[in-house]
C-alpha cells in the first residue's frame, strides 16, 4: 500500500548507502522510533495482490519444479577429464578464487588451488593468534557456530565474541571469532532495536586490521525481497570501506562470499516472489560484479558449490557444505 511521506519515517544513512524507511506510528514522532520489524503477513498480502491470476499459473506445475523425464535405458557417456591432482595444484593465494571445481563424494575439489582438509588441530594452529570477524546474515553465523564445535570456542553474550582456549595446560590459543548481523533489511518478524545494529561499512571503518585479522562478509539472504539497487549501493559503500581499511592495514585479509541455493517451502507462491533461488542468484551476480576484479577482496563463490551439492538445498546448508566452505577459508588463511 502506497504511503505519503508524512506517513513514513526515513531512517536512512546516505553516507553508507543505507536506505531504510518504516511506517510512522500514529501519535509518535520519527525521532522516538527505536525499533522496527518486518511484517511478513502484510508484505506477502501486498505482493500477492500485485500478481494476476494468469501470472500465478506460471508458478505452478508443469512450469515449476517439474522433474525431467529420462529414459533409464538411455546410455550415459562419461568422457575422461584430465583433472590436476591436488598435489600438483598451487597453494591457495588470497587473490585467487578456489570455488571453481567439483564434488568428489563429500569433499569439494578445487580445480584452481590445493584446498586442504583441516582437522581440529589444524584449525587451531591455523587460527592461533588471529581475530576473525564474521559479518552479515545467519548463513555466516552458521560458520561461527560450526567453529564453536570444532575449536571449541566459548561464547560471550555481552560482546558476541568467541574465544578459543588450548587444552589441559591452560595456555590460550588466542583465537577470537566475532560475529555481527548486518543492518536492515531483516526478514524476520522479531523486533529489531536500532542500537543493536551497525552497518558493515561502519564496522570496517572502526577495525584496525593487520596480518592476523581476517574479515568474512556475507550479505544476500535478507535482500531477496529488496530491489537489486539497494544491495548494489550497499556493497559499493562496503567496498569503499574495505579500500580504506586496506590503505590503513594492507595485510588485512577480506573475504566476501556469495549465497547458496535454498529450500522452496513447499511451493508457496510468496516464497518464489520474495526469496527464490532466482532472486538469490541475481544477488550473487551483483556481488560478482562489485568484487570479482577487486584486488583487495577474495571472492568465494559458494553459489556454484551449492548448485550440485550432495546435500539438500537449504538457506542454512548441512554440515558437509559448511565444512567444505570453511576448508576453503582455512586454505587461504593457511595455504601451507
Amino acid at each position: 500500500m502506497f504511503q505519503l511521506p508524512d506517513q513514513q519515517c526515513d531512517l536512512s544513512r546516505p553516507d553508507v548507502n543505507g536506505t531504510w524507511i518504516c511506517e510512522k506510528a500514529e501519535k509518535l514522532p520519527c525521532d522516538t522510533v527505536s525499533k522496527c520489524r518486518w511484517d511478513s503477513d502484510k508484505t506477502w498480502a501486498n505482493v500477492l495482490a500485485l500478481v494476476s491470476p494468469e501470472e500465478k499459473k506460471l508458478f505452478q506445475k508443469p512450469y515449476l519444479e517439474e522433474e525431467i523425464e529420462a529414459d533409464p535405458n538411455e546410455p550415459i557417456r562419461v568422457l575422461e577429464a584430465k583433472l590436476p591432482k591436488p598435489q600438483h595444484l598451487p597453494e591457495c593465494t588470497w587473490n585467487k578464487s578456489s570455488a571453481l571445481g567439483h564434488w568428489s563424494g563429500k569433499i569439494w575439489k578445487s580445480s584452481v588451488c590445493n584446498v586442504r582438509v583441516f582437522d581440529k588441530g589444524d584449525i587451531r594452529r591455523c587460527l592461533a593468534n588471529k581475530t576473525v570477524y564474521m559479518q552479515g546474515d545467519s548463513t555466516i553465523r552458521q560458520w561461527s557456530q560450526r567453529l564453536q564445535k570444532l575449536v571449541p570456542l566459548h561464547y560471550d553474550n555481552k560482546t558476541m565474541d568467541l574465544t578459543a582456549i588450548k587444552g589441559g595446560d591452560n595456555i590460550q590459543w588466542n583465537i577470537s571469532v566475532r560475529y555481527r548481523f548486518h543492518h536492515f533489511p531483516v526478514q524476520v518478524g522479531a523486533w529489531n532495536i536500532f542500537n543493536d545494529s551497525r552497518y558493515i561499512a561502519d564496522e570496517l571503518d572502526s577495525t584496525h586490521g593487520g596480518p592476523n585479522t581476517v574479515i568474512v562478509l556475507s550479505l544476500w539472504a535478507h535482500y531477496t525481497a529488496e530491489p537489486l539497487d539497494m544491495i548494489r549501493s550497499r556493497l559499493y559503500a562496503i567496498r569503499g570501506a574495505i579500500h580504506r581499511l586496506k590503505q590503513r592495514s594492507p595485510s588485512t585479509r577480506v573475504l566476501v562470499r556469495t549465497g547458496t541455493t535454498r529450500e522452496h517451502m513447499k511451493g508457496k507462491l510468496q516464497f518464489y516472489l520474495l526469496g527464490s533461488d532466482w532472486l538469490a542468484y541475481q544477488i550473487a551476480e551483483v556481488i560478482r560484479e562489485v568484487f570479482r576484479a577487486d584486488p583487495d577482496v577474495f571472492l568465494m563463490d559458494t553459489w556454484d558449490m551449492s548448485v550440485c551439492q550432495p546435500g539438500k538445498d537449504n538457506v542454512h546448508p548441512d554440515q558437509i557444505m559448511v565444512d567444505n566452505q570453511l576448508s576453503i577459508l582455512f586454505s587461504h588463511v593457511c595455504p601451507n
